[in-house]
């Protein structure tokens, strides 16, 4: 105890409510749940091939925006799949991977390893090129949450029509999404 009192009268009381104010202020910045009707943000993001994609050029067409990150990969493909299978000729689907989570040293190997899975599942389908949102900032500007597929409809005009989680994968929430879907587009 005597150690921790010959150096309190040096330790400032302004630290201790500093530190927690930095690290509150390092967070990530929180999800925004997009309000319908309203007009999409523009971004641009790379695609594994590191070819720029804004969404604008996109413009006049009517586009949906699935988005997964690492640990919702697998639901994020299967529902991806079944998108390609029902809308590829109505839509521009454009699949988005949320690599916020992903050290800088690891995006090298998950780039390699996209490319390596779209060779190997070229040859079966027409697959969309994976834009890498390596910041976060578009999933959470369009309220992809982390760990929970998500999918955005954007109609012709620029306006988001549709924001909705892709919770479960069964019959009847396939049925809802693409009905909800095929409201919007129709």
């Amino acid at each position: 105890m005597r150690y921790l009192s010959r150096f309190a009268p040096h330790v400032s009381y302004r630290w201790v409510l500093f530190i927690p104010l930095a690290l509150l202020t390092c967070a990530a910045p929180p999800l925004r749940t997009p309000e319908l009707g309203t007009v999409a943000p523009d971004f641009t993001l790379t695609d594994q091939h590191d070819t720029k994609f804004r969404l604008s050029q996109f413009r006049g067409e009517n586009v949906l925006l699935v988005g997964f990150d690492k640990d919702s990969i697998n639901r994020g493909q299967t529902w991806l799949n079944l998108f390609l299978d029902q809308y590829a000729d109505e839509l521009r689907i454009l699949p988005i991977a949320n690599g916020a989570g992903v050290s800088p040293f690891a995006r090298l190997f998950l780039k390699g390893q996209i490319k390596a899975d779209l060779r190997a599942a070229g040859a079966e389908v027409d697959l969309p090129s994976v834009l890498l949102d390596w910041t976060g900032e578009v999933s959470r500007q369009y309220g992809i949450p982390i760990q929970i597929p998500t999918v955005v409809l954007i109609d012709r005009a620029g306006y988001i029509r549709l924001v909705h989680p892709l919770l479960r994968l069964n019959t009847a929430e396939v049925r809802k999404v693409f009905n909800q879907i095929d409201q919007q587009i129709r």
